[in-house]
């Protein structure tokens, strides 16, 4: 096995908590088994978005947002800026600048690897398991109405100063998870949908996926390090265009069911 600064670690558990910047990569005749993902079963329910009551199908969702480790593996480069120490490298933090394009290149080589269907959440299926599903409490941020239980925000990052240790995205799963065990919903890094955006929650009763046209923005959902917390509310929108890459946005898989 050789070794570099960045990962193709498929060679290596995906263990989370370590916040070393240091990858590895397997030679090219290691054997390249699919990558490791740990998924939360969603079981299907009802919303209340506005004044409509909209019925989601059953979905599994990531247990953490994507790893810069889990993206090495799959893709074996960067498509854009490299991770840096000012904003948060290593196995465990959260990938980032990657765009709704550079994702769905990734989700591409990535169920060709599993050959499973891995995708972007839609927004209704991100609020839904951003409020805890089934399980909702009505909570103003997702897990809790304290923001610094279950979320890294600019009101919490261990420095404000780009030139020191712990400014931009943490570790991910440091903070408590919400009701269905998904860590990092409010926080650390914004998270891409699959939908377009439009100025109102998406339309229909069952299952809804966003604008029916494409426009100029995707959306994308939950706040991060560089936003206060009314940025981060488990209700909050905010769209951004769709081959936009910025240090503070990341993204999280769903696997239908």
């Amino acid at each position: 096995m050789k070794t570099k600064n960045f990962i193709s670690s498929f060679c290596l558990p995906l263990a989370m908590g370590a916040a070393s910047a240091v990858f590895t990569s397997c030679a090219d005749d290691d054997p390249v088994p699919p990558p490791l993902i740990e998924m939360v079963p969603v079981a299907g329910g009802s919303i209340i978005l506005g004044v409509t009551e909209v019925t989601l199908s059953s979905f599994q969702i990531g247990k953490y947002e994507v790893t810069q480790k889990l993206w090495w593996s799959v893709m074996d480069k960067w498509l854009g800026d490299a991770p840096s120490p000012t904003y948060g490298a290593g196995d465990n933090y959260p990938m980032y600048n990657v765009s709704y394009t550079d994702i769905q290149l990734f989700l591409a080589k990535l169920n060709t690897l599993t050959g499973k269907n891995y995708r972007l959440p839609t927004e209704v299926e991100w609020e839904y398991a951003a409020k805890g599903g089934r399980r909702a409490e009505g909570h103003i941020y997702s897990g809790s109405d304290a923001i610094d239980d279950v979320a890294w925000y600019w009101g919490n990052i261990p420095s404000q100063d780009p030139q020191q240790a712990g400014h931009g995205t943490q570790p991910v799963g440091m903070k408590l998870p919400n009701a269905l065990g998904i860590y990092d919903m409010t926080g650390n890094v914004w998270e891409w949908c699959n939908d377009w955006y439009g100025p109102e929650y998406p339309s229909g009763t069952e299952d809804p996926t966003g604008a029916a046209t494409a426009g100029s923005f995707r959306v994308f959902r939950g706040g991060s390090w560089y936003d206060n917390a009314t940025y981060c509310r488990v209700s909050d929108r905010y769209y951004f265009p769709p081959g936009g890459r910025i240090s503070f946005t990341g993204f999280r898989l769903v696997l239908p069911l």
